[in-house]
C-alpha cells in the first residue's frame, strides 16, 4: 500500500509524506475468508449455488460485478444475509 500526503507546514512550507506499508496477506485475510465461508454456507442452506455477487463484490479485489462503493457492497451483503437479495 502506498499513501502520499501533500500539505503545508508553518510558514507555508511544502510537506510531502510518503508511506509504504507491507503486510503478509495470509494472516490479514483470515477474517475476510471466514466471512466468505459463513455467507457461502448460508447460500448452500438456501439451495443457492454459483456466483454470489454480494459477498464477492464486498470481499474480492476484482469481483464479477463491481459495486459503486464499499458502502453499497456492504449493503448488498446485509441484504443477502437478511434474505432480501437473491445473490
Amino acid at each position: 500500500c502506498y499513501i502520499r500526503i501533500n500539505g503545508t507546514t508553518y510558514g507555508n512550507l511544502p510537506l510531502v509524506l510518503d508511506l509504504k506499508i507491507r503486510v503478509e496477506d495470509s494472516p490479514n485475510s483470515a477474517g475476510v475468508m471466514l466471512d466468505i465461508i459463513r455467507v457461502m454456507k448460508l447460500a448452500l442452506d438456501r439451495g443457492i449455488s454459483g456466483i454470489l455477487d454480494s459477498i464477492s463484490s464486498f470481499s474480492f479485489k476484482h469481483p464479477h460485478i463491481q459495486p459503486p462503493s464499499d458502502i453499497i457492497a456492504k449493503q448488498w451483503v446485509s441484504e443477502f444475509i437478511e434474505g432480501k437479495r437473491e445473490r
